[in-house]
């Protein structure tokens, strides 16, 4: 929210943000206990108008009306409350000299004296006002209704705090709201923090409701070991209702002056963002950098599709030392890639052109390759049960890489399939063939290697099982358990591929789904000769219709070892896979847990095991706890929480904890305190940043919000829900 949005005062905020303040100012006192009471008296009818007072006096040749007493003047919804009121027929003027109270739906006001005139103009002097929805208060010295659109403010304040806490308070000169424009102006505002100025702005202007329009944003602060103390304060521009640019000067005390500019656009057909950094000269490297982001998604017409990603960075450090975010200060590779879809009836057909820069100029071997041009033809027919389905997919793509030895080249490949599925309710049967054909076209490879390959095979699968239930008791609570038996089969004949290069083919991690895959590997550059069959058995608890506990076990049984494999791994000889188990749970009201086990018959070991656990009674109270095991190279923990301490203290942190070397990987901590009208949070943050494992970043956010009118400070929200998982700030 802008700092400045929230000067908008009087008779343009509405009902539907009451909802809003009961929630963000549940600490306060209610405003039956602040504002003056509404009197007790029934609507009036249509627009009728009811006066009551204590005496009357009509002067027919004046022309003049004056009522005096306890004078309440009511229409609809609307009560004025004051002493003297005087009608001045002739010039259509209705005066209050004395003290009086107007009440509305919307807001409350007080003052010293009111007048009111023709064509919906009037004047209030030495006014109190109070927004009801809003649940904020302030005072003007004069407000001046100019026309049925324009109201002007002189000496106003805002603010929503109590009169006897004031912790923050908004002044304003002058002020004009002009809801035909949409549009308000100020000068001489003043933010002000215990009666104090903080922020002064000379001439503001604003929009007024929901209308985009360009203005400073909260400006953040933070910092950390590898760039100091930074500040950045952004100015938004609304070019047009479709797009729009945001620019953010950001002062790094250890860098200098960061420029950064986003530019956005939305339209029917297509949307996408143009992020933009420079640094002129950076204090501490002595040279310029420069990041670059560009994504786009759009239709071309109702069947052509684009889509583009596009990633530059200067150098290799830049993320590591100029950004904030974890995942992107470890990243070795920025991916450029621009997708062309076209949507056929039951086909689809994807060009490609991808490419990477490679930050980090020390790898070599694990550089992704480069396909300049991918082309792509799938079918997207709907499978029909007992019936023959189906279904074909092309592709042709140019793999190349800046790498003297590797080798590079074409790669075309046909895939077909026909299946014919036949299900009931408490059984399933999917037989499936499919005929699998590829050629390599290569260049860059040794004089005594073939260049060009063919390869040809076909693989048959079996997919079938049955789903039994019954009613069952337990702990006095009526169940439906489940039980789902499953057999897979799976044959392809084996084919030497030893001599095709692995261009962008891996293995996928072995699950309890992987189980039931058609293939070991996620790319085509091998087709591994698997015959085997799988036994999997799953079991449910369901209660109401909700699964409260699910478990699953499996294992493959091999009938001839596997000789297909990427380089440098050995032959496959077992007989048999792990052991699959998988088991997730709510066991206790408000309980959650899940496991994953890898379990080695052969020498009667664990080789992963993932184990999470939470607790979680509200959207406010969350403890999380997961421990990860996988083959003795990764052991870590991994605590995280955000918990209540009382109505206005929160606390929250994460704790993430290599235990082979006994090294933290991430931790950090912060506490939330929130009163009536402001709160404040503070994290401080510690996370290992290079894959060496030996640089620490520190960093701190700091988050300071006044209730109404908006916040400074490093938001922190995307970082704290990626954190702390089933955790959605509310701050």
């Amino acid at each position: 929210m802008r700092l400045y949005q929230t000067i908008i005062l009087l008779f343009f905020l509405g009902n539907t943000i009451a909802t809003y303040a009961e929630q963000q100012f549940a600490l306060c006192k209610p405003f039956a206990k602040i504002a003056p009471q509404r009197p007790d008296l029934p609507p009036a009818d249509g627009d009728s108008v009811r006066l009551f007072a204590d005496k009357g006096l009509v002067e027919e040749k004046l022309g003049t009306s004056t009522f005096s007493g306890d004078v309440l003047l009511q229409r609809a919804d609307q009560i004025l409350s004051t002493r003297i009121v005087v009608y001045d027929r002739n010039k259509d003027v209705v005066n209050a000299d004395s003290d009086f109270i107007f009440w509305d739906n919307e807001f409350v006001i007080s003052g010293k004296q009111m007048q009111l005139r023709p064509g919906n103009r009037g004047e209030m002097k030495e006014a109190q006002y109070w927004l009801l929805g809003r649940r904020a208060r302030g005072h003007a010295e004069k407000i001046i209704k100019e026309s049925k659109d324009i109201l002007h403010f002189e000496q106003g304040s805002y603010t929503t705090c109590a009169p006897d806490k004031e912790v923050w308070r908004l002044d304003a000169n002058d002020l004009t709201l002009d809801a035909g424009k949409s549009r308000g102006t100020a000068h001489d505002v003043f933010i002000r923090l215990l009666n104090i100025p903080v922020f002064y702005f000379p001439y503001l202007s604003f929009p007024i409701g929901d209308k985009r329009q360009s203005g400073f944003l909260a400006p953040s602060f933070g910092g950390s070991n590898q760039a100091g103390t930074e500040f950045s304060i952004p100015y938004y521009l609304n070019l047009a209702p479709h797009y729009d640019m945001t620019l953010t000067p950001r002062f790094i005390s250890r860098r200098g002056l960061l420029l950064k500019t986003e530019f956005r656009y939305l339209t029917q057909l297509s949307q996408g963002n143009l992020d933009v950094e420079f640094l002129p000269h950076d204090r501490a490297k002595g040279e310029r950098r420069t990041s670059l982001s560009f994504k786009h998604k759009g239709y071309l017409t109702a069947r052509w599709m684009s889509d583009i990603n596009f990633n530059y960075a200067s150098d290799e450090r830049y993320f590591e030392e100029l950004g904030n975010n974890l995942s992107m200060a470890s990243i070795t590779h920025l991916e450029r890639r621009g997708d062309l879809y076209y949507y056929g009836n039951g086909w689809m057909g994807l060009g490609r052109l991808q490419t990477f820069q490679t930050l980090d100029k020390q790898i070599t071997t694990t550089r992704p390759y480069q396909r300049i041009p991918q082309l792509l033809f799938k079918t997207t027919l709907p499978q029909q049960n007992r019936n023959l389905n189906i279904g074909a997919q092309a592709e042709f793509v140019r793999f190349d890489r800046d790498i003297v030895s590797a080798p590079i080249g074409n790669r075309i490949d046909f895939q077909s399939f026909l299946s014919y599925p036949w299900r009931t309710w408490g059984t399933f049967m999917v037989p499936k063939l499919s005929l699998l054909y590829t050629y390599y076209d290569l260049d860059n490879v040794a004089s005594y290697e073939s260049t060009t390959h063919n390869r040809f095979l076909f693989r048959f699968s079996m997919d079938s099982g049955l789903f039994l239930e019954r009613d069952v008791k337990l702990f006095d609570t009526k169940f439906v358990q489940t039980l789902e038996p499953r057999l897979f089969y799976r044959y392809t004949p084996f084919e030497d591929q030893s001599d095709i290069p692995i261009f962008d083919t891996a293995r996928y991690d072995f699950s309890y789904f992987q189980l039931f895959r058609e293939d070991n590997f996620n790319g085509v550059d091998r087709i591994d000769d698997g015959h085997q069959v799988t036994l999997g058995l799953s079991s449910r608890l369901l209660h109401k219709g909700v699964e409260r506990l699910r478990a699953s076990l499996g294992q493959i049984y091999y009938f001839r070892d596997r000789e297909v494999t990427l380089p440098d791994e050995p032959l496959e000889t077992d007989n048999y896979s792990t052991i699959v188990m998988e088991l997730s749970a709510q066991f206790a009201k408000n309980w959650y847990g899940s496991s994953s086990i890898r379990w080695n018959p052969d020498i009667k070991n664990t080789e992963m095991n993932v184990v999470r656990m939470r607790y979680q009674p509200d959207s406010k109270r969350i403890l999380n706890f997961s421990y990860r095991l996988r083959d003795d190279s990764l052991e870590q923990t991994d605590l995280s929480f955000h918990w209540i301490l009382s109505r206005r203290w929160n606390v929250l942190g994460r704790w993430n904890f290599s235990l082979p070397s006994k090294k933290t990987l991430e931790a950090f901590g912060g506490v939330e305190y929130k009163s009536c009208c402001w709160a404040v949070r503070w994290i401080g943050r510690r996370y290992l940043n290079d894959i060496e494992g030996e640089n620490y970043l520190n960093g701190l956010f700091l988050q300071f919000h006044l209730k109404g009118l908006g916040g400074v400070g490093k938001k922190a929200d995307a970082f704290l829900e990626e954190s702390i998982p089933g955790y959605h700030d509310h701050f």
